[in-house]
Order: structure tokens, then sequence, then C-alpha cells
């Protein structure tokens, strides 16, 4: 009962994201949770410390040093310059959105690419006078499809690749699919959607005002840093030791102080994560979280397709609630304890439902929060229902094409 109590309090306080008069975010929310379960006596505080995943940790520290690197070496200024310098027309440049975002975030977590792309989306349509909406729609819901194929696409799946011991090959092998076709999709029904504010018409990008601001020596030292730490992990390296490696071979050769780099990380998600690992682990020895999961998907060892769409309705309800992170959270303990062939099918359906389920609402992913909290910076407001407007169709057809893949795979 404790246990729960616990649970409950900690995930009204992350699903609200602050308290009256208290403002607390996830982060907080989490680490209260975490010292609630060893102050009232749920674990001890050696079991609290053993709780915690530093594997998925370090994964997540590594890549974001690098990709820290990155982008003070103006990497993703050049990228994002490039790639919206394609657009020849309304709609085209729609598409642009929709490829870039969704091809980048399965190459760097979905929240970088966000945080990145939103103020130059706001800039660029303003400047031809288009419709702002349904391009940071694009954005946003591109950067979580996308996301999903891969190990180090977001955080969820790199949680899912450690505690699944999928390698990236394997991953990229069982969603590169769903995340292709998904991104067609997206950019199908917003093109459907927005047809008379989003044309063919020609158009003509004009040139940026200022050019990038270049770190060259900086710029290489990321790029090869990264790309080691993909080719490690495709060739079944641990993917902590190959992210750490990374990081610090970015370090080594990054001819700056690492302190700039370092401000780049994002250490609340990383105290985020470990809260959670605490708070999870209570919940797991309490034997709450296999009640929940079988009172929510079901039993999960019978493998099929009926169990995939059980699981992806009860990964899209709870994401909804407590968002993706800690949605999949409630499910690891359960999957830890299936048998393959049935779990890496699984697996594979948790991270592509999880993430693929954030796309629902307006504040169902971090990716959307960061797009639509940097427009409003911008004076752009996005309505709930004008996002919904286009978020459940698009997460139903994901969903639906993600739960097919899977099925006959």
């Amino acid at each position: 009962m404790t246990a729960a109590v616990i649970f409950a309090l900690t995930y009204l306080l992350i699903g609200l994201q602050r308290a009256p008069r208290l403002h607390l975010g996830r982060p907080a929310g989490a680490l209260l949770g975490a010292v609630a379960m060893v102050a009232c006596g749920v674990l001890d505080f050696e079991a609290a410390k053993s709780a915690i995943d530093l594997d998925t940790i370090f994964f997540l520290l590594g890549m974001m040093i690098v990709l820290g690197y990155l982008e003070l070496s103006g990497f993703f200024e050049v990228v994002e310059r490039r790639v919206l310098g394609l657009a020849r027309s309304a709609r085209g440049l729609l598409w642009v959105v929709v490829l870039s975002s969704g091809i980048l975030s399965a190459l760097f977590m979905n929240d970088t690419i966000c945080l990145m792309l939103t103020p130059v989306v706001v800039r660029v349509t303003r400047r031809l006078e288009l419709p702002v909406t349904p391009y940071l729609i694009a954005l946003a819901t591109a950067a979580n499809i996308g996301s999903s194929a891969t190990i180090i696409g977001n955080p969820q799946n790199a949680l899912i690749a450690v505690r699944s011991g999928l390698s990236l090959i394997p991953f990229v092998r069982g969603l590169w699919l769903v995340a292709l076709l998904g991104l067609a999709l997206d950019g199908l029904l917003l093109s459907l959607l927005y047809r008379r504010e989003v044309t063919g018409a020609m158009l003509t990008v004009p040139p940026p005002r200022h050019p990038p601001t270049i770190q060259r020596w900086m710029m290489a030292a990321g790029i090869a840093s990264g790309s080691g730490m993909v080719i490690a992990l495709a060739l079944g390296a641990r993917p902590a030791a190959a992210a750490m490696t990374a990081g610090a071979a970015v370090i080594l050769a990054g001819a700056t102080r690492p302190r700039r780099a370092l401000q780049q990380v994002d250490w609340s998600l990383l105290l985020f994560f470990g809260g959670l690992f605490v708070v999870m682990r209570g919940v797991d020895q309490a034997g709450l979280s296999g009640a929940v999961v079988a009172g929510v998907a079901g039993p999960l060892d019978e493998g099929g397709a009926l169990v995939l769409a059980r699981m992806g309705a009860a990964v899209t309800a709870l994401s909804q609630a407590v968002s993706n992170v800690p949605a999949v959270m409630l499910f690891v303990p359960s999957m830890e304890a299936l048998q393959e062939p049935i779990s890496s099918t699984l697996w594979l359906g948790l991270a592509a439902f999880s993430t693929l389920a954030g796309n629902l609402t307006i504040i169902g992913s971090v990716a959307n929060v960061i797009v639509f909290e940097s427009a409003r910076r911008e004076g752009v407001e996005v309505g709930f229902l004008e996002y919904l407007r286009a978020g459940a169709p698009i997460t139903l057809g994901t969903l639906a094409i993600a739960w097919t893949v899977l099925s006959f795979r």
C-alpha cells in the first residue's frame, strides 16, 4: 500500500509537471518519489542505489556529450540551412521538414533535433509568409516517428536497448520499415489536412541573413566520435561503453574546454531517469508493476498479434497518463521475464508503441513540449485541439503500421 501511494503521487507530479505553489517539474517529482521509497521503508538505501541502471545513464550521458560538441561546432545550424534550402514550394517545404526531422531524429536524439529546428522553422515560414502551425506539427510528429527506428533516437529506446540486450542492427532491422512508412503517412496526412494553406505553388526561399558560425575542428571531432559510436553499436558493443568512449574521445579532440559542452547535457533528464529507476524498483518489489501490466495489457507470454494489440493500446493509454518513459519502465520487469523469440518482438513493440503514442496530444512527449514551448517563446501559439486534429489520425495510423509490421515479423 505504501509503494502504491508513493507511485501514484510520483506519477501525479510527473503527469502534472508542476504542483501548485511548489513548481515541481518531472525530475524533481521523480527524485521526491525515490527519496520517499527509501524514507518510508519500501527500499533500503543499498537497494535504492543498486536500482539505478548506470548502463542507461552512461549511454545517455555519452550521447549528450557528443551532441553538445556538435551543437557548439555549428553542425546542426549547417544541417538546418542546407535541408530547409531544398524546398521549392509550400508542400515541398512540409515534406522537407518531415523527412529531415525524421531522419535526423533517428541519428541523433529527437529532443535535440526539435530544439535545434523549431526556431529555424518559425523564421523560415514567417519570411515566406506561410502558416507556421502545419510545419511545427510536422517537425514534432516526424521527430517522434523517425526516432522510433534506432536505439539512439530517444531516451525510452536507449532504456529498452540496455534492458533487452538488443543491439543497433537488430533494432533497426525490426523497426526501420515502421519509421519509413510512418513518415510517409505523416507527410500525406498533413498535406491533406492543410491542403488549402500548404499548396504546390512555387516559392523562392530567401538566403539566410547571417552565415552559420562553424568551428571546423570541433565539428570534425564530433562527427568522427559520433560515427565511431554508431559503428561500435552496430558491431554489438555495449551501449554505455560505446557512448562514453565517444564522449571521452570528443572531449580529448574537441580543442576547447569541456565546460561549455557539458552545459549542453540535459542533466535534469538523467536525474529524472535516476529517480524513476528507484521508484520502479520499489513498485516492482511490492509486486505492483506486474499487476498493473497484467491488468492493463493482460498476459504477455503468449505472444502473437493479439498480445501486440493489447500492448499497443495499454502503452498508448499509459503514455498519455504518465509520459512514454515512465510507461516503458512499468513494462520492463514483466518484459525481462519473457523468453525468446516472443521477447524480442514485444521489446520492439514496446519501443515503437511508446514512441508513436507520443504524437497523440500536444503534451504526449517531451519532443512535442520542446517544439511548442520553443515556438511559444517565438510568439507562436498552437492550440490543444488544433494539434489533436492532426495528432490523432497520425498516431492511430502509425500505431496500426507498427502492429502490422511486427505481427508479420
